[in-house]
């Protein structure tokens, strides 16, 4: 009689036994045949016992997941810095934002120009922009631009915010199609002389409110929308228009409002000040503050950009160089990191589990946390030689996409990493002197 081969085990006696294996022996038994890669590869079972190392898709959902190894396999790839990288660059440089949109298409707004790539598995498409649109603008006599600060997309609309004091509403159908624009709302803050530096959108019902905020005014304006219909072959308009109450910050010091987050409930903002190192809350239902730092105010600090990571964790960054969580249950501290070079972090993202991901204010560099360790980063990413910030950012399970000054970057980490060298920026560890 023959000895038996590992071969010869039932598959489930298989499975038990590679659940305690290491990833790097696991490794080992794929390149032992084509039978047994085939297996591991595709027994989700497997891979469970190393959820911790996915980075996972944030608020968008792709329309077709990976399996739990090839998670495994692109999250290691995250943490050990080894992707493809392509980059679009357009001459003229700005302070672009940038949406990744169900993870099928890139929003970027360049100037008054809101421009939509696609994008495949393998990142940015080189064939051009699918769409572009020239928000309407008006004309200020101030230094201001008539740049586009931020835009939101939700429920199929897409609201702009314009530093020449307007917000724009359009409706979007699919990313394929050009925006049809339904609403120019002008003069949003002090009569059109404060700039729209950030816009939300809350769904209530059947109810649309557009929320414009000031870098240079310390109130929040809400914006309620009134559906117009003509006939049966006319679509309906959407108009918005502003309520008689303000909402105005309370604390003192606070010379305007840099960023706007709603939860998924759509019941709470969170508002990032000029002037102070912690968002601030508020509570839609009520159109009132629920509640208010109890720092004491300073000009020189700024929340640059804040997001909800769960429906009771708000994550933000701030000028000075600060990562951190605060639970609005308790208002807390809950995680507390910082930029590894100490410089100002311009934007967060993060996947509302484990991952979070930081644009820094020099060379072009992405950094990547842990929320379950808040002493060190995981990882940076230098995507240009540039000295510029990264304004904004956006990433699903594989790809990461980053905007600074004069480019449009794509990191592609679902690939072998055989293939590609690896760019381990993971120990560095900066040390005041």
């Amino acid at each position: 009689m023959s000895d038996l081969t590992l071969l010869d085990l039932p598959f489930d006696i298989l499975s038990k036994i590679f659940k305690f294996l290491a990833l790097s022996d696991l490794s080992n038994v794929m390149l032992t045949c084509k039978t047994l890669k085939t297996f591991i590869t595709e027994d989700n079972t497997i891979w469970r016992s190393f959820t911790n190392l996915f980075v996972r898709d944030s608020v968008d959902n792709r329309s077709q997941p990976l399996s739990s190894y090839s998670l495994c396999r692109v999250s290691r790839n995250w943490c050990n810095g080894i992707y493809k990288q392509k980059t679009l660059r357009h001459n003229t440089k700005y302070m672009p934002w940038v949406k990744f949109h169900n993870s099928e298409a890139v929003l970027i707004a360049l100037g008054s120009k809101l421009c939509c790539y696609s994008v495949d598995q393998q990142g940015l498409k080189d064939s051009g922009y699918i769409w572009s649109v020239e928000v309407p603008t008006v004309e200020r006599n101030d230094i201001r631009t008539n740049d586009i600060s931020r835009f939101v997309i939700k429920n199929g609309l897409l609201v702009c915010g314009n530093r020449d004091g307007c917000a724009i509403v359009y409706k979007l159908k699919g990313t394929r199609q050009r925006p049809c624009l339904l609403h120019h709302i002008q003069d949003c803050h002090d009569g059109g002389q404060s700039e729209v530096s950030a816009v939300e959108l809350i769904h209530t019902g059947d109810m649309s409110i557009a929320v414009t905020a000031s870098c240079t005014s310390p109130n929040l304006c809400y914006w309620y929308n009134n559906r117009i219909e003509h006939d049966m072959n006319t679509p309906a308009k959407l108009k918005f228009y502003k309520t008689s109450d303000i909402i105005r910050v309370p604390n003192q010091g606070i010379v305007g409002l840099r960023c706007l987050s709603v939860n998924k409930s759509q019941t709470k903002l969170a508002i990032g000040p000029d002037g102070n190192s912690k968002p601030l809350l508020v509570d839609v239902t009520m159109s009132k503050f629920i509640s208010c730092t109890n720092v004491s105010p300073d000009i020189r600090q700024a929340v640059r950009d804040v997001q909800w990571h769960d429906e009771n964790t708000i994550a933000y960054v701030t000028h000075a160089g600060k990562l951190q969580l605060i639970d609005t249950r308790t208002f807390e501290v809950v995680y507390d990191s910082k930029d590894p070079f100490l410089v100002t972090l311009y934007c967060v993202k993060t996947d509302g589990d484990r991952a979070i991901l930081a644009g820094a204010g020099e060379h072009s560099r992405c950094v990547l946390y842990d929320r379950r360790n808040a002493k060190c980063h995981v990882q940076m990413y230098f995507t240009s030689k540039r000295p510029s910030p990264v304004y904004s950012l956006d990433f699903d399970s594989t790809r990461l996409i980053a905007a600074t000054d004069l480019n449009l970057v794509s990191l592609n980490f679902n690939i072998r990493a055989d293939k590609r060298r690896q760019r381990d920026y993971s120990s560095f560890d900066f040390k005041i002197a």
